[in-house]
């Protein structure tokens, strides 16, 4: 582990150096629970019975996933030999604590959505103007010769758009500032779950160490995030493209459904090789902060 601090951009070259020397033993352990994850995907990710219940499983499966690779590479930076045995065993032991985590941060994201959204909330019921109003004026159909009634159509929108004005206005301006207190959210607890394995800390610690940690660097922060996810689209959309290119032509007869769950376990296969990868960025970004805010503390345990 460096003592030093790190810019972006060798943060992200030793993570792709971490990445590649151990990218074995990471594609295998992501591939114990990926591979089923896909399989389930494609038998039970289609219809909403079997979608709810596919999405309740895969939470608790990822996170394990995530926890172990998380393991793997704090033993990579302490010099330690990488096992899949150990790395699971770790994860298992901190799972709870991990869901615990994910928990009470969803429900302060919930509350933040909530309380936006009561003021649009109010303000349409203050235009009293009846939801089917909206649903008729812009799902009725007109015949295309039928030029008055077209007319008579595009003045009852416009009608429509004024008198909901406030509230369409509100909407809006509510959903740009939830994304933007998501993307600080996100920025403050990016390296929870790293010191929730690392420093063996609670959901609400866990939280709490990310965000002060992450005082002071909320930017570098989020263009570190947005980065990675560049990255990880790229490789996830090229993993994507090579998994499903002779799909067409090897079964051509897939229906819709089908082909739906087909994508569903495709893009959960992408996940073996993204997984590892956005997962070392946050270890080694964990560090970096420890070492920006807490140096001799950091040198001591190396």
């Amino acid at each position: 582990m460096p003592s030093t601090p790190l810019t972006i951009g060798k943060l992200i070259g030793r993570t792709l150096g971490m990445y590649r020397t151990h990218f074995g033993i990471f594609l295998r352990t992501t591939a114990i629970f990926y591979i089923p994850l896909a399989a389930l995907a494609f038998f039970f990710a289609r219809g909403v019975f079997g979608g709810t219940v596919f999405s309740i499983v895969i939470v608790p499966v990822q996170a394990i996933a995530y926890l172990a690779i998380i393991s793997h590479c704090v033993e990579s930076l302490h010099g330690r030999p990488l096992a899949i045995r150990t790395a699971i065993i770790n994860s298992l032991r901190r799972l709870l604590v991990y869901l615990g985590m994910v928990a009470a941060s969803t429900a302060v994201l919930a509350g933040i959505f909530i309380v936006l959204a009561i003021p649009v909330y109010i303000t349409f019921l203050a235009t009293d103007f009846p939801f089917t109003v909206f649903r008729d004026v812009f799902t009725t159909s007109i015949p295309a010769e039928d030029i008055d009634a077209q007319a008579r159509q595009i003045e009852s929108i416009m009608n429509v758009i004024v008198s909901a004005l406030p509230g369409l206005l509100g909407f809006i301006l509510a959903g740009v500032l939830y994304f933007a207190v998501l993307i600080y959210m996100v920025a403050r607890w990016l390296i929870s779950g790293v010191a929730l394995m690392v420093e063996r800390t609670g959901p609400i610690e866990s939280l709490s160490r990310s965000w002060d940690l992450s005082r002071n660097f909320v930017l570098r922060t989020v263009g570190y995030h947005l980065l990675l996810g560049v990255i990880s689209g790229v490789i996830a959309g090229l993993v994507s493209v090579f998994l499903g290119f002779g799909l067409p032509t090897v079964l051509p007869s897939l229906d819709q459904e089908l082909l739906y769950g087909v994508n569903s376990s495709i893009g959960i296969l992408a996940s073996l090789f993204i997984v590892p990868l956005y997962t070392t960025a946050y270890v080694l970004y964990y560090f970096d902060l420890r070492v920006r805010k807490e140096k001799n503390v950091i040198a001591a345990e190396f």
